[in-house]
């Protein structure tokens, strides 16, 4: 939300102009505040323009692009920002040019293309120094050295982010130096160089403090604390951490709250206090699990949203297609009569042949309009049936991977047990062994029958998780068949616990096979394995 706000107060593209214009700029102030409520009189002004052309138009499609990234509809923001920035191109609009060039790198960044994402930052900055818009070029610049950073260009990262900062300060831009403070101090954090770290997370801690905005504070303390742990200092860090989780509670937010209790859970490992750290991580478990379900539920429902907004566009049209032919039809008959009244003392006979084929007329039309009706009904209720028998079919495919993976662990079990058994057969007389040696073999041979391999397991995850496998596989084809039974198991975001039981190996093991799956796909120092899987 953090970054909605920015773009609709600074980044703001639009002109003070008459009529529509006004509209616009008070839809823009409302998606500070409700943004659903925004996007959906949004679309009603879109409708309203007659010429799809103007740069009112444009502006409207390039706000509209603003919500949809914000609401995590990536594919459909960009197809709104392309279409801004032909209209932008077309009316010479080198300002609203320059500030949608950066939501464009956003979004590149969004969907896993860095480098395309710099290139649009990069345009972004040589528009905005051809206007002097120093704002502008600040903005672009901290966007250009955090591209930097995520490609591991430390040096240049830090280049563009202090000559941002360097133009900020002239602008006296507190707010935004706070922001390029923290990237610089993750830079450091990044090549392990605590001291310069902690001073400019020290530094953007206080001009947030300054400036009152708390809601930026617990991801200020949560990197304070960060720098402590990092260095062996992992009890000055826990007052940090317990300040962040304070204050995340106070203000409702989830995420930060979640990051301070893992990295609480962490310090208190450091100190070999195990009891509270496994408080920490469960309560942090639990906050993701909700977290997700929140997140899952709101992406439902904005899809829904627009989805809704679409039909709702599509019948207006439809309607409004419909009126038009009825007005003309309406205009039509109106000159018809008054001709019949003229030429009635002449033609009467033939006036009484007009009024009848003028009534067949009226109820062929009545009849269409009828027909269009049922037909639009008819087509409505195929949707709600659809869209059912899609849920349900999401709701199977879930609940027959989570069976599979059960299935997975009792299999385990099982093994565990017939070990068991083996090592007490062995203390056993030759006659016994014999006979407590065939009970196993039937047993594992039942257990066989029952048993589903890893090819039935990897079918049921991609029904869920589509595309995660191949995506894996193309940052590194050369994973073994275990890296990729791992990192499914971690993409269900399950316990080590439950890992090691389903693999069939010790904890010790599961952590060596971690340390090689991060490794084979070249994960820097910082990022963490459970996140990156999760998010891809």
């Amino acid at each position: 939300m953090g970054v909605l706000v920015f773009f609709l107060i600074w980044v703001n593209p639009f002109q003070k102009a008459k009529g529509q214009s006004t509209d616009l700029e008070s839809i823009q102030k409302k998606a500070e505040r409700n943004p659903k409520e925004a996007y959906s009189q949004l679309t009603d002004l879109i409708l309203s323009y007659s010429d799809n052309k103007s740069l009112r138009y444009g502006e409207a499609l390039f706000l509209e692009g603003v919500l949809l990234k914000e609401f995590g509809l990536y594919k459909e923001a960009i197809l709104k920002l392309y279409q801004a920035e032909q209209i932008f191109q077309t009316h010479a609009h080198t300002l609203g040019l320059a500030k949608l060039y950066n939501v464009i790198g956003q979004l590149y960044y969004k969907t896993k293309s860095t480098a395309a994402a710099l290139q649009k930052h990069e345009e972004s900055l040589r528009v905005f120094k051809s206007l002097e818009d120093r704002k502008g070029i600040a903005q672009s610049l901290g966007l250009i050295g955090t591209m930097h950073e995520k490609l591991g260009n430390y040096s240049k990262a830090l280049s563009f982010q202090n000559q941002a900062i360097e133009l900020l300060r002239i602008e006296e831009d507190s707010s935004q130096l706070a922001n390029l403070f923290e990237n610089i101090g993750s830079i450091y954090e990044d090549l392990n160089q605590f001291d310069s770290a902690d001073f400019y997370f020290q530094k953007s801690y206080e001009l947030n403090w300054n400036a009152g905005d708390s809601l930026k504070l617990p991801g200020n303390l949560n990197n304070l604390g960060d720098v402590h742990r990092k260095t062996n200092r992992a009890e000055q860090a826990i007052p940090y951490y317990l300040e962040a989780l304070r204050l995340s509670v106070r203000l409702g937010n989830k995420y930060t709250e979640r990051s301070a209790r893992v990295d609480l859970g962490k310090s208190y490992a450091d100190l070999r206090e195990f009891e509270s750290a496994y408080t920490y991580f469960a309560s942090a478990r639990e906050l993701s699990e909700s977290i997700f379900s929140e997140e899952a539920a709101r992406q439902l429902a904005l899809q829904e949203f627009q989805f809704q907004v679409e039909k709702q566009k599509t019948e207006i049209g439809h309607l409004e297609e419909i009126h038009r032919f009825e007005v003309k039809m309406r205009w039509l008959l109106i000159g018809l009569i008054l001709s019949i009244m003229i030429m009635a003392w002449i033609f009467f006979s033939k006036q009484q042949l007009r009024i009848r084929t003028s009534q067949s007329q009226l109820q062929k039309q009545r009849e269409i309009l009828e027909v269009k009706e049922k037909l639009i009904l008819s087509e409505k209720e195929n949707i709600n049936l659809l869209e059912a028998r899609m849920s349900a079919e999401v709701h199977a495919q879930q609940k027959a991977l989570s069976a599979q993976t059960l299935h997975v662990i009792e299999k385990n079990q099982i093994l565990k047990e017939i070990q068991s058994k083996l090592q007490i057969t062995l203390n056993l007389e030759a006659k016994e062994q014999k006979k407590k040696l065939r009970n196993l073999i039937r047993q594992i041979d039942y257990n066989l029958s029952q048993d589903s391999d890893w090819e039935s397991f990897k079918q049921a995850f991609e029904n869920v998780h589509q595309d995660f496998l191949k995506n894996l596989k193309s940052k590194n084809p050369e994973l073994t068949s275990g890296d990729l039974k791992l990192a499914c198991l971690m993409k269900m975001n399950m316990s080590n616990k439950e890992i090691a039981a389903t693999l069939g190996i010790s904890p010790e093991s599961l952590r060596i096979s971690r340390y090689r799956l991060r490794k084979r796909l070249q994960l820097g120092e910082g990022k963490d394995l459970q996140n990156y899987l999760l998010g891809m």
